[in-house]
């Protein structure tokens, strides 16, 4: 099978899994995906927008960055943008 297909399936389950608020088994599955094809956008994101939303801002923005170093995404620049602003809020950036 074709290490895009694969990663595809691993995201729609890791998607799942972070609909059903899940988030630690959702990023595993999204490793995986990661691992399988470390180009895949969507693991990436959706990686960082786990993160995000678990308070993790700094590994959030390394995954976001980790995106628009692979392909330019209006979705990871957006999150970028706001994880950045929330950094500098909190005094880390």
């Amino acid at each position: 099978m074709d290490p895009v297909e694969i990663a595809d399936a691993y995201v729609v389950k890791a998607d799942a899994l972070a609909t059903s608020k899940k988030y630690e088994e959702a990023i595993r599955i999204y490793d995986a995906a990661i691992e399988v094809c470390p180009e895949c956008i969507e693991a990436w994101t959706g990686k960082a927008a786990i993160l995000k939303t678990l308070g993790r801002l700094q590994e959030a923005l390394e995954c976001v960055e980790g995106v628009l170093e692979i392909s330019p995404s209006p979705v990871a620049e957006m999150l970028r943008n706001n994880l950045v602003e929330e950094l500098k809020r909190k005094g880390v950036l």
